[in-house]
């Protein structure tokens, strides 16, 4: 088993073990007259919701089943599941568990911290894409019709629990999605991570430590910058772009294919304008070696009416992160008219 700690406003294990599903009923914290509410989606619980609440027979368990994608992270969904744990007693001493992907984890984790003005929670991931990003360092959100995840707040996990196992069930196109989430974390910081993932990876493998590596990467920069003032605005890599894809075509493009279209965009501009010095292709290659696309069909406006709301909007101007070599990227302050030049570019 691996252990990552993380040293945030909380500190927190990440466990990272093939298997680690099955040992549960020994690693969750202990408690007295606790309950466990357990948020999954349709799918995880279809595959693995009655061999979890077998393993935790011992536990009082209750289970809430929403439907998968990014629809459900909305203010009606999570109204009802408010109302859910009011009427169960969900109460301080209790703990959520976020059993699924991204939407789970950033959902279920808004849910614990405004019900009761916080209630603890762990994660349990079960994509590549949450378990190398979305379920370590506390962000947490729910979508509005003008944006995605414009209401959101920090509230750090007490404990993530990583089950690589879990991706031999994925989808091609959510395995590849967490693909290009691991992409990013090379581009930014690890030549190394990059060219491993460059040779191309499959859902069958051991992935525990790319995974691993990942998380390292997120964690060191959650610990320097837990808020988002700085340095974590670099893992915003590609998803000014992907935001706006995934938006205008209605979540059908996952988030991380989004955010490989972003991060090629971004590449293909930067390389215009002189400031990545490394081989393009190399990127492009990459991502079409993991099944991940560089394109949109969609053209500069009808992107740039949604980037113009970015939640990462201060302002009158926005950060973008500018790629300068594979594992070296720096931020820079746009304007909205600088940046869609920038963009355009890129689209070409």
């Amino acid at each position: 088993m691996q252990k990552i700690k993380v040293s945030t406003s909380s500190e927190y294990e990440i466990l990272i073990e093939k298997g680690i599903r099955l040992k549960l009923r020994e690693i969750l914290p202990k408690r007295e007259d606790c309950k466990y509410i357990v948020l999954t989606d349709e799918n995880v619980d279809k595959l693995y919701g009655r061999k979890l609440f077998e393993s935790l027979s011992k536990y009082n368990l209750i289970k809430y089943v929403l439907k998968p994608g990014e629809n459900s992270k909305s203010f009606e969904e999570l109204q009802k599941f408010l109302e859910f744990m009011a009427q169960k007693d969900i109460n301080a001493n209790d703990v959520l568990i976020a059993f699924g992907g991204g939407v789970i984890g950033d959902f279920g984790g808004f849910a614990a911290g405004v019900y009761r003005r916080g209630i603890d929670y762990i994660q349990l991931p079960t994509t590549l894409l949450s378990q190398v990003d979305s379920s370590v360092g506390g962000k947490t959100a729910v979508n509005l019709n003008e944006g995605k995840n414009l209401v959101g707040l920090f509230k750090q996990p007490i404990a993530v629990y990583c089950d690589p196992e879990y991706f031999k069930t994925l989808e091609d196109r959510d395995f590849s999605s967490g693909v290009g989430e691991a992409i990013k974390y090379g581009v930014l910081f690890d030549k190394n991570l990059f060219e491993e993932l460059s040779r191309g990876i499959d859902k069958n493998q051991d992935l525990s430590n790319i995974v691993k590596r990942c998380v390292e990467l997120k964690r060191d920069v959650v610990e320097a910058d837990e808020y988002d003032n700085g340095k974590r605005q670099l893992l915003n890599l590609g998803h000014t772009i992907a935001h706006a894809i995934e938006i205008k075509s209605e979540y059908e493009i996952t988030h991380g294919r989004a955010v490989a279209i972003g991060m090629a965009i971004m590449a293909r501009a930067c390389n215009k304008i002189g400031i990545f010095k490394g081989d393009i292709s190399d990127i492009e290659n990459c991502l079409e070696k993991n099944n991940l696309p560089t394109k949109t069909k969609f053209n500069i406006d009808e992107l740039f009416e949604l980037i113009e709301r970015d939640k990462k909007r201060r302002g009158s101007y926005i950060n973008e992160i500018l790629i300068e070599d594979i594992g070296s990227c720096n931020l820079k302050k746009f304007s909205f008219g600088e940046l869609k030049e920038l963009i355009k570019k890129g689209m070409k």
